[in-house]
């Protein structure tokens, strides 16, 4: 079914890999936020202090945030990028036009 889809709709392919990037880019974002979540309130709850557990607790989740969202900006421009100067639909649609017959 892969290449079916692929030579019938080739848009189609190009924005399932581009969603693919954002749900696995979301997925990642979500575990690093939970992890420095979960390990400030565990080095709070606990006592925990030290190098690790004081660089945790002094993390600016606003900038981080800011950080998270020019990720997204930079992934969304180099996909309107590759999308818009990669002529990629031009391509797989020339790669998948009929040849024609050589003349005798």
């Amino acid at each position: 079914m892969g290449s079916t889809t692929r030579q019938r709709r080739p848009f189609r392919f190009v924005a399932d890999r581009y969603n693919i990037t954002i749900t696995a880019l979301s997925i990642a974002v979500a575990l690093i936020i939970g992890t420095i979540e979960l390990l400030g309130l565990l080095a709070g709850q606990f006592g925990w202090s030290g190098g690790l557990w004081d660089t945790i607790g002094g993390l600016d989740l606003n900038l981080i945030g800011f950080l998270i969202v020019g990720l997204f900006v930079l992934t969304w421009a180099a996909a309107l990028l590759t999308w818009r100067y990669g002529r990629i639909e031009e391509k797989w649609s020339a790669a998948l036009s009929p040849r024609p017959e050589p003349l005798d």
